[in-house]
C-alpha cells in the first residue's frame, strides 16, 4: 500500500513490484541483477527487510520471507538504491508538519556494516551533512507530495509520521513510510528536542501544527544499543547486568530488553537490551561520551558496534 500510495502521489521511490510466489519475481531478480531489497508485505518488527547484491542472495531472502512468515507470505521486490539513509522524523495535524532533527540508523548488525540488517544498532543526530538544501528538496519531493496524498485520499491522520529516505547522487527517494518514531532513533532524536513534546502532540490533535515552533539543544546525541550475543537470530535471556549505577550523570540509559528479578537485579529479556546515549558539543564528544558509558556496563555476551556516528558519506 505505502509503494502504491509514493508513486500515486508523486513520491519519489524506487521501482518495485509485489509478489506471493517466489517463482513470479525470478524475471524481476535477473533484470536487477541481484541487486535487489526484499521486503515482507507486512509487519516485521523492522527485521523484514534483506538487501541483497546477487541473485543468489536474493533467492535466499525471498526464501527467508517464506520460512518466517508462510509460504504465501507477500513481498515487495525494489530496486537497490545507492546512496546514504536518513530518519526524518515529523509531527502532522495531517495538514503541516514539525520536523525533528536528521538522524541516521545502523541497522546491520557488525562495524562498517557488515553483517545481517537488525531493528536497529545505533544512531545519531544532528547529521552533519545535511544542510538546508538538502532538508528542502526533502520537504519539497517527499514531505509535501505526501501530505497533499493524506489529504486527497482524505486519510485524517495526526501524529508522527517517520520519513526513511535515501540520499541518492539525483536526490532525496523514499524508501519507507513508519507511523511511529523509530527505534533507536528516538533516543537520539527526544533529547535533542528543548521546547515541549506535549504541545507538539497536542498540536497534532488540534490542528494546529503550522504554529508550533519547536527548538533544539545545541550539540548532538549518539545512542549506541546493547544487544545480546547471537541477535538478530538466536541469543539467550536471563544473563545479569551490572555497572548501572557506575555510568556518568549526563550519559541516558533507555531500557529495552531489561526485566527485573526478584532479588531486585536486572537481567537481559530480549535481543536489543539496552540504548547508551550521549550528549556533548560535537559529535565526537557526543561519541565519547556515549562510549565511555557503554564501558561501564556489563553482561554476557554483550554486542555491540564500536563505530556508531563514524559512518563516511559516499554519494557517487
Amino acid at each position: 500500500w505505502a509503494k502504491q500510495f509514493m508513486m500515486g502521489h508523486g513520491v519519489p521511490t524506487a521501482p518495485f513490484s509485489v509478489h506471493r510466489v517466489p517463482d513470479e519475481a525470478s524475471w524481476r531478480i535477473r533484470e536487477m541483477g541481484g541487486r535487489a531489497v526484499v521486503k515482507y508485505d507486512g509487519l516485521a518488527a523492522g527485521k523484514g527487510v534483506f538487501v541483497t547484491s546477487d541473485e543468489a542472495e536474493a533467492a535466499a531472502a525471498i526464501a527467508e520471507v517464506g520460512d518466517r512468515y508462510g509460504p504465501r507470505a507477500g513481498f515487495v521486490l525494489e530496486e537497490r538504491l545507492v546512496g546514504e539513509e536518513l530518519s526524518v522524523l515529523a509531527f502532522t495535524d495531517g495538514r503541516d508538519v514539525a520536523l525533528l532533527p536528521t538522524s541516521q540508523d545502523h541497522k546491520r548488525v557488525g562495524d562498517g556494516d557488515q553483517g545481517p540488517n537488525t531493528g536497529g544498532m545505533g544512531a545519531f543526530c544532528p547529521v552533519p551533512q545535511v544542510d538546508q538544501a538538502l532538508l528542502e528538496a526533502i520537504h519539497r519531493r517527499i514531505v509535501q507530495p505526501t501530505l497533499a496524498g493524506l489529504q486527497a485520499e482524505r486519510l485524517d491522520y495526526r501524529g508522527v509520521l517517520y520519513f526513511g529516505v535515501m540520499v541518492t547522487a539525483t536526490g532525496p527517494r523514499l524508501l519507507e513510510y513508519n507511523v511511529r518514531m523509530g527505534d533507536p532513533e528516538t533516543e537520539a532524536v527526544l533529547p535533542a528536542l528543548s521546547s515541549s513534546l506535549i504541545d507538539l502532540i497536542l498540536a497534532c490533535l488540534d490542528g494546529t501544527v503550522g504554529q508550533v515552533r519547536p527548538t533544539f539543544h545545541p550539540g548532538a546525541f549518539v545512542d549506541v544499543v546493547l544487544a545480546s550475543g547471537g541477535y538478530p537470530g538466536a541469543y539467550r535471556t536471563g544473563l545479569p547486568i551490572s555497572g548501572l549505577d557506575e555510568v556518568e550523570q549526563g550519559c541516558l540509559v533507555f531500557h529495552a530488553g531489561t526485566q527485573r528479578r526478584p532479588d531486585g537485579s536486572l537481567a537481559t529479556s530480549g535481543g536489543r537490551v539496552l540504548n547508551v546515549v550521549g550528549s556533548g558539543a560535537s559529535l565526537d564528544e557526543a561519541i565519547e561520551r556515549a562510549y565511555r558509558g557503554v564501558g561501564r556496563i556489563s553482561f554476557e555476551g554483550m554486542l555491540y558496534r564500536s563505530d556508531i556516528g563514524r559512518r563516511q558519506w559516499h554519494l557517487t
